[in-house]
């Protein structure tokens, strides 16, 4: 009787590590979801940085009207969409000692001077200046609008604010 040798056919389950082509593929596809994932980090990013933009705004809107009511005093905010800041005044005079401000300018890009959020518009009466009186009534109504969508609607004498988008 005559034996018969046959050869293992080569399988994918006998090979020893992985070949150039399949590495390439896997690279290609890991730089496409990077690409994808980054993109949308990116939007994620400057929603919140809108975000706390709203935030401080709303808030100082909030501290304005606090600190008119305390110190019996006229407190105005003056909008500026060039720079993306906000100046605070007491009586007409610039308040330098006002919460979270640099010598009275609070500036919403921060030190890193990031340009995601831009104050689109500012509509208050017709003016980009919002006044509280000595009683802590808010003497203009209107919206201040962040990067084309955020919007931030002011009442007039109560000074509440109601956020749209």
């Amino acid at each position: 009787m005559k034996k018969i040798k046959y050869s293992k056919p080569l399988s994918l389950l006998n090979q020893k590590g992985f070949s150039l082509i399949e590495l390439i593929i896997i690279l290609v596809i890991i730089g496409i979801m990077i690409a994808a994932s980054s993109s949308r980090l990116k939007d994620i990013t400057t929603n919140a940085r809108v975000g706390a933009s709203i935030n401080q705004i709303t808030g100082d809107i909030d501290q304005a009207k606090t600190i008119s009511m305390s110190m019996r005093s006229q407190i105005q905010i003056i909008f500026n969409q060039n720079n993306e800041t906000y100046t605070i005044y007491k009586d007409g005079i610039l308040y330098n000692d006002f919460p979270g401000s640099e010598n009275g300018i609070v500036n919403l890009l921060g030190d890193d001077n990031n340009a995601d959020v831009d104050i689109t518009s500012v509509s208050l009466n017709g003016s980009n200046t919002l006044t509280f009186d000595k009683w802590g009534n808010c003497l203009q109504s209107g919206t201040i609008v962040l990067n084309n969508d955020r919007q931030i609607q002011i009442k007039n004498l109560t000074g509440h604010w109601e956020i749209i988008n």
